[in-house]
Formats: structure tokens, C-alpha cells, sequence
């Protein structure tokens, strides 16, 4: 047999069994987030990173909670993205949104209507609000928590979902929690606000300028979303 032939034989047939081994592992990561399972396959999240601007929210030394809130809801974006979700921030970068909220009231309340604002005038599947907690008199209080307002049956659910995956993270116990705030109150979409710890206990604080740490989190509330929309 020619030589070249004979190479050319040899090379074909390690080409093609290079091919049937590679190729079905690039088609199965191409639609690992696209199959029909996939339960945020196209849903539209909506992220409210809280505070921003002139508004740092709350604090410990330089560590600002705006700061926080914006860099694990940059997080949680490209997670949800990752899984085929479709992402609406109210911010994405260090502003405050009372410019956008024409009515005549003071700048904490035009910053909050401008975000509720945005929840009920877009087409989303959910919204979840991202701040970080503080309770100056009782520094051992730690680890995440989640709001929901009474006036949705689903967020509830969706609150229950996502303070189980939070409490797996942080090693805690905790239940959702019914709060009377103004963005939850008024927003007309199924969602949550998250605490994501607490700024005020020395272990929280550490862990919430850690960024992998923010990753796990983030990773929880998607965990949550998830079992959400599955079950829905």
C-alpha cells in the first residue's frame, strides 16, 4: 500500500473517531441551558440592586451597602443569563434612580416609585430586590433573609424557595418573612427582596465583600428561581 495512502487512511480514522467522541459533548453544552426542561429558559428577571449614588444604604467603616448590592446582583445576572433567563436591571452601575421619577416627593421616595416603576411597566416573570441588613443592638444577628409582601400568594412561594437555597449556604434556619416595604408593596409582579447578610455581624460583613462567597449566594437565589418556575 502507498505510503501517503496509508496515512491518509490513519489520519481520516483518527479524525472521525476524534469527531464522534467531541462533538456530542459540544452539542450537549450548547443546549445544556436550551432544552425543554430547563425551567428560566427564556423567563425575563428583573434585579433592583438597592441604593446606589448618593445613596451608599447602609455601612461598616468604607463597606458600603451599595456596593454590595451591586456587585451580587452583577453576579446573579450572569448566572440567570447562564440558564437562559432574559435580565432587567434597574441599575448597573453606582447611580441613584429618583431622576427618573418626576413627582413632586422627596429623593428616597422618587428613587423607590422610579424602581417600582420599572418592575410594573416591563414584561417580567419575577423581580428580586438585593440589599444587605444591619441591626446595630444585636451584632450576632447574621445570615440572609427574605422579604415578600402578602399581597402576591406567588411570591410567597417564590420567597420560600429562595430563603431554603440561602438558608443550605449560610447554615441557618430561617423562614421567609412578610415585610410592609414600600417597593414590595406596590409592585404589581411576583417577587422578593433579599437581605443578603448582615453588615453589622463581623462574619457577615467578611463574607459579603468576598466575591465567591456572593457567587454562592447568587447561586442560591437561582437554585430558588429554578424550583419556582418548575413548580409553578
Amino acid at each position: 500500500m502507498n505510503k501517503s495512502f496509508k496515512f491518509i487512511c490513519i489520519y481520516c480514522t483518527i479524525s472521525l473517531v476524534l469527531l464522534s467522541t467531541i462533538l456530542p459533548l459540544i452539542l450537549r453544552a450548547n443546549t445544556a441551558f436550551s432544552a425543554p426542561d430547563n425551567p428560566l429558559k427564556d423567563k425575563i428577571i428583573l434585579i433592583d440592586p438597592g441604593h446606589g449614588g448618593i445613596d451608599g444604604g447602609t455601612s461598616s467603616g468604607n463597606i458600603l451597602e451599595k456596593s454590595i448590592n451591586l456587585e451580587a446582583s452583577l453576579i446573579l445576572k450572569t448566572e440567570l443569563i447562564n440558564r437562559g433567563a432574559k435580565v432587567i436591571m434597574t441599575r448597573d452601575k453606582d447611580t441613584s434612580l429618583e431622576n427618573l421619577c418626576k413627582d413632586n416627593d422627596y429623593r428616597h421616595r422618587r428613587d423607590l416609585k422610579a424602581r417600582v416603576n420599572m418592575i410594573n411597566s416591563n414584561d417580567i416573570d419575577a423581580y428580586i430586590s438585593i440589599h444587605v441588613n444591619a441591626v446595630n443592638n444585636a451584632p450576632y444577628v447574621k445570615g440572609p433573609m427574605v422579604f415578600y409582601s402578602n399581597t402576591d400568594i406567588n411570591s410567597k412561594t417564590l420567597a420560600s424557595y429562595v430563603q431554603d437555597s440561602l438558608n443550605a449556604i449560610a447554615g441557618t434556619s430561617r423562614s421567609p418573612n412578610v415585610a410592609d416595604y414600600f417597593l414590595l408593596t406596590n409592585a404589581k409582579k411576583t417577587g422578593i427582596l433579599v437581605e443578603l447578610g448582615f453588615i453589622t455581624n463581623n462574619d457577615d460583613k467578611n463574607l459579603l465583600v468576598n466575591k465567591d462567597y456572593l457567587k454562592k449566594l447568587s447561586t442560591g437565589i437561582v437554585t430558588g428561581l429554578e424550583k419556582y418556575f418548575k413548580n409553578k
